[in-house]
């Protein structure tokens, strides 16, 4: 049975779950919901409730509760529907399916330059569109107006691509940027996006949308609504994943501590990192320090509703972690791993063996591991949350 809107305001928004992506806004059909302070917001009826959607109660819709990723099927479920047909050459652990592994570094120094570590997505990016791979991609840039502040954006120009090089730990609605896709007229989009944002993207592609025809709408109705439940996820022709435990609030992290507590303006910062410690790079040149422990004090608390450290559903998946200057890159999907290796072929990215990268390994391992693990059953969901084979309810 697909799951409502009433299921996702009351389950997944009120229960405090929502990851604040915004794609059940990005496929409401009728303009019911809209994105307020980071959530979903009943808009249609003034005095309506929360939970309330005309639409859903009469001719029935309930795209949004379709690709929301705290609703209905969770990444464990979805993968093998993802990757079906990936053949022999694929593998499933701790931190998913995929079919190799590596470490990786982009040769451009102007990428290298903007990178936290091997500046792989962003080379990666560049080059396929450079060579017609893709003709746009969606990925988080610095908002002009407000420094450190990552923006939701669909960009088209090589340059663009390198300018958006970087992480701020911040959460940026990435997924909202493919209504811009749509309005420019990209139909090979690459996807960028930590795992709660792979993870809705993969829904639209995978949703039937035969649902929608209950005999009881007309046909421009159930047209309009499979177009809007559909049509961003079809423009998706490559996902790419960050891994990512979690991320920070902005105004706690960066108004209140950096800002406020380490006297650091804003408009003197170049770019973050973190390894083990929060890295303040400034443009003058020096690197600030912060623990981490410090600065997990305004983790969101949504986060930790995630069980996918890897973004599992990814085509590839890429991260700093446990490495310096390097990324570690997890090929999921027989296209991931063509583009990446054609990327390497032209010389665009270079790469080492794991062999050499042991303790990124055991750290990826760990942190997938301890992800899954620390999730909460929903309420009212404890006979029908499944959760990932071999891992039991948290206490």
């Amino acid at each position: 049975m697909n799951p409502s809107f009433k299921e996702m305001m009351n389950e997944v928004v009120s229960y405090g779950s929502c990851c604040e992506c915004g794609t059940c806004v990005l496929v409401c059909p009728h303009n019911v919901i809209q994105y307020i302070d980071g959530k979903p917001k009943q808009v249609a009826k003034k005095n309506g409730l929360f939970d309330f959607c005309g639409i859903s109660e009469g001719i029935g819709c309930d795209a949004c509760a379709q690709v929301c990723p705290r609703l209905g099927e969770r990444e464990h479920q979805l993968a093998d529907r993802v990757f079906a047909g990936e053949g022999e050459d694929a593998y499933r652990g701790i931190f998913g399916s995929y079919r190799r592994v590596i470490a990786a570094r982009c040769t451009d120094p102007e990428v290298l330059e903007r990178c936290e570590d091997g500046g792989v997505v962003t080379g990666l990016l560049a080059w396929a569109r450079r060579n017609g791979v893709i003709d746009g991609a969606v990925v988080s840039t610095v908002d002009p107006l407000e420094p450190c502040a990552p923006r939701p954006r669909a960009v088209v120009e090589v340059e663009d691509i390198i300018k958006s090089a970087s992480s701020w730990y911040t959460y940026c609605p990435n997924n909202l940027a493919l209504k811009e896709a749509e309005e420019l007229g990209l139909e090979e989009v690459a996807f960028v996006g930590v795992p709660c944002q792979i993870t809705p993207v993969r829904k639209i592609q995978l949703v039937d949308p035969s649902y929608l025809d209950n005999g009881r709408k007309k046909e421009k109705h159930i047209e309009r609504q499979r177009k809007s439940l559909k049509g961003y996820g079809d423009r998706v022709k490559l996902n790419i994943g960050l891994l990512c435990s979690e991320v920070f609030s902005f105004d706690g992290l960066m108004r209140d501590v950096v800002e406020g507590e380490m006297k650091i303006p804003l408009t003197d910062i170049k770019k973050f990192n973190v390894k083990g410690k929060v890295l303040i790079y400034k443009h003058d040149g020096e690197v600030v320090e912060m623990n981490l422990k410090q600065s997990q004090e305004h983790a969101r608390p949504e986060c930790h509703h995630c069980a996918d450290f890897s973004a599992e559903l990814a085509d590839i998946s890429c991260g700093g972690v446990g490495a310096a200057d390097w990324t570690i890159v997890v090929l999921r999907s027989v296209l991931g791993e063509e583009i990446f290796d054609r990327a390497t072929a032209d010389g665009a990215l270079e790469v080492r063996s794991m062999d050499e990268f042991e303790t990124s390994m055991r750290v990826m391992m760990r942190l997938a591991r301890k992800q899954r693990q620390r999730v909460p059953t929903p309420p009212g969901r404890c006979e029908t949350f499944v959760r990932p084979p071999g891992f039991s309810n948290p206490h």
